[in-house]
């Protein structure tokens, strides 16, 4: 499970910024939101497509009382609003939209970034088959666990006394992640604590003093 629930490694911003590209990026306007605010809803009949500027945005599910995180969109991310998920701002966030008949455009004269956007696409698709995985079949301390090992991969720094782990999400927000309750997630985590696989530095940062164990609970011995 990625740490940060990226949909793609690729960069689109930097592509459409690029000499090839670059006379798209007029397409698109800029929008802005606050923190928390709901950027498009499964109701929105408006059929867009964004990329996200900064910040950080959510895409989940909700049903009832619940909410299931699909994806955390970052800088160079892209999105389409045509899809039965919410997308939230996790913090101050800027997005440059456009319509799909523009988009189309870009794939037409372009359809190198019609591979990019094959990527992207398949990319969120295995995201999405592992969180239903993890939640159907595997207990909560073991999606944590193997979080934050997929964590370690992608922006883990070996220091001294184990492995620097700054996740750039509160517990709050792992939880969302996970699909779990805030309390749920905060118990587990001191219950790592506890045993000494980990250490919190900062509200956002964790130290991984052992992972060994840490990869052994998320393999579910």
């Amino acid at each position: 499970m990625p740490t940060r629930m990226r949909l793609t490694d690729i960069n689109l911003l930097e592509v459409l910024s690029s000499p090839e590209y670059a006379r798209f990026l007029k397409e698109f306007r800029e929008q802005q939101f606050s923190k928390k605010a709901i950027l498009f809803s499964p109701n929105d009949e408006k059929n867009l497509v964004f990329l996200v500027k900064s910040g950080k945005i959510r895409v989940y599910l909700a049903y009832e009382d619940k909410e299931f995180t699909l994806s955390i969109l970052e800088a160079g991310d892209i999105y389409s609003t045509h899809t039965r998920a919410f997308t939230q701002a996790m913090e101050d966030t800027t997005i440059l939209v456009t319509d799909v008949r523009n988009f189309k455009k870009i794939i037409a004269e372009f359809p190198a970034f019609g591979l990019n956007m094959v990527n992207v696409l398949g990319d969120l698709l295995k995201n999405s088959i592992t969180i239903i995985n993890g939640l159907v079949f595997k207990d909560t301390h073991l999606r944590l666990a193997e979080f934050l090992v997929q964590a370690v991969k992608d922006r883990g720094v070996t220091v001294e006394q184990g492995i620097k782990l700054e996740l750039g999400l509160t517990t709050e927000e792992i939880a969302l992640v996970l699909g779990a309750t805030r309390q749920t997630v905060s118990v587990l985590l001191n219950d790592l604590r506890k045993s000494g696989i980990l250490e919190k530095l900062s509200r956002r940062t964790i130290l991984v003093k052992d992972l060994k164990r840490l990869q052994e609970i998320s393999s579910g011995f």
